[in-house]
């Protein structure tokens, strides 16, 4: 029988708080009380102190649970004189406010009335630790942005996230806005203005706020980046490459590490509610790229434990021996994981890995990472790239994973993984896409590919319904859960081939035949054992290219199918949601039509480079009449997109006009195109 939390629209529930209850807890009642009120208006909840008659949910002061972790929430529900009650306990502040999120995850609305099963359950997350990467805005150093970052928080903790690694603004340098370099002299600033106080006020905010909604802060870093005027008032740091001209910083210089451990020092002193740093490692100047003699014989990996421990002393130093590391095993050294292999298991106690490795940033044409459940057992990361930088998001697609996110969160939580993290980051849907910020994204109508991750850290078995069931967008239908599965057949049809990557990054189109064929090295990623094994479909024949494009027919008949279901639906959505996905998908499907026939130009100039026979060239003169007519039809609704893909026309065009002698095999020497 259904709990009726209102009659005639009427609230027919209080809420009893039984014990002097501290923020976490006040939080989360205010969390139930403001979410039923904006998502069902319902007005005047009643707090009661006393215990009295009434249908009520009472929350019981926390207490350790046998058997259970701090995370773990006990509900029941009792029926007394009538009326019931629904009892909330749980081993922690932060487990009282994840039974409230399930609690409020719960409710639903039927006959116009708001209501709740009869919950009975005692629930523990799979994942403890839940976190959120965030490194693109808004950011952290102005009062202007401080609310943004503040609601974000508080819809992360209804997301049961518990740990925010978040970066000012993306790499470069992001941790200078909150330094005064106190502990480098050379570096050392007046702050006249007090924008670095202000900066510093602004993140104390973000992480109490934080902390106050039961999560841990970690700001994330990369530490070998440096200021711009380092170089001029301490050049002894730096050696200069006499190939590239470029200047890197010296590993034998003391005040290499005196300025890398000043930054560390100075933030976990001026921040002490901070839990810890994660040490990005891989989009900036990395210590295997620093300059050290030829008597260094030490590993890259050696050379990574030693930062780690640089860090810790900073830490110490600071007072801080209970912070923590987070050490990004993400690198742009050519042999990726391979540089790790010499220190599996020897990171030190308070440092956690964090694998990336471009791993799920190229989506399933990668193998899973060999790293997790190997570089620091126990306490280990997998990010995941949820919005998809390399399968349509940026480019402004529908592109929801829902079916590969929790097989793959499933595969590395068998190999032991504690913690996962994901970047929200996300950009307007359909032409001309522009970037958002994460709690956009978050409540957007793509956002079941978020709640697919947050659902899935909770429970590892839950089934792709129950999210939906839970988690759907108002006014969505079910139907429009189909409409989100083509989405992600779409984007592996549509852009790749037999899951290789082919296709461009970022979901735009190639300009040359030079960069196609670069692309096409990927498959001999290092540790990509599953490209290496499906690049078979790359070697040019006219077998493949049929394979090839009924793969890309196949994602124009699900993106047309994506069309019919959102028409089908029209009525029972939202117009502004309507109208947003119906301008995406009318743009969408040009795009995916225009991927097959761009696909099949560089394949059919492949074949005609590879064997001088006269249907070919006519072949490939019609695709690429073809495909100018489809240019022209996607330029309609993105120029620039058009733009990228009548550039590899253009350089065909070039290369037929040339002596085609010369360019004959030119395409064997990648490997892929044995002749």
């Amino acid at each position: 029988m259904d709990l009726y939390v209102t009659r005639e629209g009427k609230c027919q529930v209080s809420i009893e708080i039984c014990y002097t209850s501290g923020i976490i807890t006040n939080n989360a009642a205010q969390l139930l009380v403001e979410e039923w009120r904006e998502t069902y208006q319902i007005e005047n909840i009643q707090f009661n102190a006393e215990p009295g008659q009434g249908n009520r949910i009472r929350i019981f002061e926390p207490e350790a649970i046998e058997g259970r972790n701090e995370q773990t929430f006990v509900i029941q529900t009792v029926m007394k004189d009538g009326y019931f009650q629904i009892d909330l306990s749980g081993a922690s502040e932060q487990a009282i406010l994840y039974g409230i999120c399930e609690i409020l995850d719960q409710s639903y609305v039927l006959d116009h009335e708001v209501r709740l099963p009869q919950l009975n359950m005692t629930s523990t997350p799979d994942i403890k630790r839940r976190g959120v990467e965030r490194h693109w805005g808004p950011s952290m150093t102005t009062m202007e942005n401080l609310q943004e970052n503040l609601k974000l928080i508080k819809l992360l903790a209804r997301k049961r996230v518990n740990h925010l690694m978040w970066i000012d603004s993306w790499i470069s340098m992001s941790w200078y806005p909150f330094l005064d370099f106190r502990y480098f002299p050379k570096l050392k600033k007046a702050d006249l203005e007090g924008k670095i106080k202000l900066a510093k006020e602004c993140l104390r905010t973000i992480i109490n706020e934080a902390k106050n909604w039961g999560m841990d802060f970690y700001l994330s870093c990369t530490e070998f980046n440096i200021p711009k005027d380092l170089l001029k008032v301490h050049p002894d740091m730096f050696y200069r490459n006499p190939n590239t001209g470029l200047y890197v910083l010296r590993l034998d210089s003391e005040d290499t590490w005196l300025f890398y451990k000043s930054k560390i020092r100075e933030v976990m002193e001026d921040f002490p509610s901070l839990s810890g740093i994660e040490l990005w490692t891989g989009e900036a100047m990395e210590i295997w790229q620093c300059y050290r003699p030829d008597t260094d014989t030490r590993s890259i990996g050696e050379l990574f434990l030693e930062m780690y421990d640089q860090a810790l002393e900073a830490m110490d130093e600071a007072g801080r021996s209970d912070a923590r590391i987070i050490c990004s095993s993400f690198t742009h050294h050519p042999e990726c994981e391979k540089i790790y292999e010499d220190i599996l298991g020897r990171l030190p106690e308070r440092c956690d890995s964090r694998s990336k490795m471009q791993v799920e940033d190229f989506y399933r044409f990668h193998s899973p990472a060999t790293l997790p459940g190997r570089l620091s057992p126990g306490r280990e990361w997998v990010e995941f790239d949820l919005g998809g930088e390399y399968r349509g998001d940026w480019a402004g697609w529908i592109t929801c994973a829902l079916q590969f996110i929790p097989d793959r969160m499933r595969y590395y939580y068998d190999k032991g993984i504690s913690g996962f993290m994901c970047r929200i980051r996300g950009y307007t849907l359909g032409p001309n896409s522009k970037f958002v910020g994460d709690y956009a994204v978050l409540r957007g109508v793509q956002s079941i590919k978020y709640d697919v991750y947050f659902k899935t850290c909770w429970d590892m078995n839950i089934p792709l319904a129950d999210v939906w069931r839970l988690c759907k967008r108002r006014g969505f239908p079910d139907a429009m859960l189909e409409f989100f599965q083509l989405s992600e057949k779409v984007a592996e049809q549509a852009q790749y081939t037999n899951e290789s990557i082919v296709n461009n990054f970022h979901s735009s189109f190639i300009g040359s035949i030079e960069r196609y064929e670069w692309q096409l090295e990927y498959a001999d990623h290092p540790y990509n054992t599953a490209g290496m094994e499906r690049k078979w479909i790359l070697e040019p024949s006219e077998e493949h290219l049929s394979l090839i494009l009924d793969e890309k027919e196949q994602a124009i008949h699900h993106v047309l199918k994506m069309s019919d279901i959102l028409e089908q639906c029209k009525q029972e959505l939202f117009e502004e949601d309507y109208a947003a996905l119906r301008t995406c998908l009318d743009y969408q499907i040009q795009v995916v039509k225009v991927f097959k026939v761009h696909t099949e130009m560089f394949f059919r100039y492949r074949l005609l480079m590879l064997t001088k026979l006269e249907n070919r060239h006519e072949m490939l003169l019609d695709c690429m009449r073809r495909c100018e007519q489809e240019v022209a039809l996607l330029r309609q609704h993105d120029e620039d997109q058009a733009k990228h893909a009548y550039a590899l026309i253009s350089d065909i065009k070039w290369r037929l006009s040339c002596d085609m002698q010369k360019y004959y095999h030119e395409l064997a020497y990648h490997g892929v195109c044995r002749v």
